[in-house]
């Protein structure tokens, strides 16, 4: 009885007038029909309930996780920048070199910095396919940060190559590009890369994010691939 009694009562709430006030006319539409079938099936009150509390705690829980994980994305010089580093425009961007899906998003993510003097894009690195690549000390992430940390002047074209090669990065295509940008000493990766790869991922889980690519925008968070006009639009909403 109490939590039908809960679910009324919220239900009312975003049937007030009010809640209407923020509304556009499909979601009312939508939850006026939610209100009916409610109305003819009570006996399903309790699991949407069950459901809303859920939402909310899972609500509460990112919020907290982002406000934790602030410091770690927006002011760690570990994290590569693409655009305008000093660009008010923000988008946290957690990617992995092995991912298709964030090789295509990587070339809106530039096209948009190009066109964008005010877009500032913190690649945040991860590797769920591979901790570490065969014959060598580090991965594609791990490298891509040392060379952000060591010959930054590098890193542009090292990213360029690193996101071209399409399917999982080897020994062989991480030697030729570190060759090719005379960046073989980043080849050996060290600890503070490695901790940083970790504190990646554990923040990436913190937050309930599940696959890459994955954005975040002024609060809000955009997982999955995106064509490029639809990024755009969503980003001039944004901000």
């Amino acid at each position: 009885m109490k939590k039908h009694l809960i679910s009324a009562l919220i239900l009312g709430s975003l049937m007030s007038t009010n809640a209407f006030a923020e509304l556009n006319k499909e979601q009312i539409q939508q939850l006026e029909e939610i209100n009916q079938f409610l109305k003819e099936n009570p006996s399903t009150i309790s699991g949407l309930h069950t459901s809303l509390e859920q939402y909310v705690a899972g609500q509460e829980q990112t919020k907290k996780a982002q406000a934790e994980s602030h410091d770690w994305l927006y002011n760690n010089d570990a994290h590569p920048i693409l655009g305008n580093p000093d660009g008010k425009s923000v988008i946290v961007n957690f990617t992995d070199y092995n991912c298709p899906f964030c090789k295509r998003l990587e070339k809106g993510l530039t096209q948009l910095a190009s066109e964008n003097s005010d877009i500032k894009v913190i690649n945040v690195y991860l590797s769920f396919k591979q901790q570490q690549v065969s014959g060598l000390n580090t991965n594609a992430a791990l490298y891509a940060m040392k060379v952000w940390k060591d010959n930054p002047e590098a890193f542009p074209e090292v990213d360029r190559l690193l996101m071209a090669k399409s399917g999982s990065h080897t020994k062989s295509s991480l030697q030729a590009v570190a060759k090719k940008t005379g960046t073989e000493a980043q080849l050996d990766t060290t600890t503070e890369q490695s901790n940083t790869l970790m504190t990646n991922h554990q923040t990436f889980s913190a937050l309930g994010l599940t696959g890459t690519p994955t954005l975040m925008m002024n609060g809000q968070v955009l997982p999955g691939y995106v064509p490029y006009d639809r990024l755009k639009e969503i980003v001039d909403d944004a901000f």
